[in-house]
């Protein structure tokens, strides 16, 4: 006999995938225990099977998640920036040390991008999928004569932002790491904004 999920058993799977989502864009994939993740969201690690087969499967839908969390905080920028900055208002955000010091709710590329290109069948393409709802979401804001180009370009300021986010978390000198992610800010919004 089958269980079907009742509303308490359906706030405590997103309690996992809320963890979860928050989890692997701070540690990473295999960085991400069950044990730790568990004890992050609250809950015993028996009770991970009761809502999910394996890790792979939770993976898999917390990288859906964190996707649509970061499409949405982006587009969100873009709505509140005044008309003409929609752009510009997403490339300071990304660019900006509130974002490089708060990885748990960034990102996803910049957490799992190197990661992910190692990982396996399904991971990658839910990292592919994930990579172009944003794109999606994003490509409109991007200057391009054709969506199709617009979106190209989507992904290459993603993609390149992204590289530099990565570095700005790694320098140990916060004023090294702030000098860097203030020049790139300089350099997109020139390269993308036009100013």
């Amino acid at each position: 006999m089958s269980r079907t999920p009742d509303s308490k058993s359906e706030a405590t799977r997103q309690r996992i995938l809320n963890a979860a989502s928050a989890r692997l864009r701070t540690h990473g994939i295999e960085q991400t225990g069950l044990r730790e993740l568990m004890e992050q969201a609250g809950l015993t690690r028996g009770g991970f099977y009761f809502h999910f087969p394996n890790k792979d499967a939770l993976v898999t839908e917390a990288i859906t998640q964190a996707a649509g969390e970061t499409a949405d905080a982006y587009v969100s920028l873009a709505d509140e920036a005044p008309a003409g900055r929609q752009l510009q208002a997403l490339i300071e955000y990304y660019l900006s040390p509130a974002h490089r010091d708060h990885p748990a709710t960034g990102c996803l590329v910049a957490s799992l991008a190197s990661e992910t290109g190692r990982a396996g069948k399904k991971q990658r393409t839910a990292f592919s999928s994930a990579i172009g709802v944003t794109l999606q979401r994003i490509a409109p804001l991007l200057p391009g004569e054709s969506p199709g180009q617009r979106t190209l370009n989507a992904g290459l300021l993603l993609s390149s932002m992204s590289g530099v986010l990565n570095v700005a978390r790694a320098l140990p000198d916060a004023r090294q790491s702030e000098a860097l992610l203030a020049a790139a800010r300089e350099f997109y919004i020139r390269s993308f904004c036009g100013e």
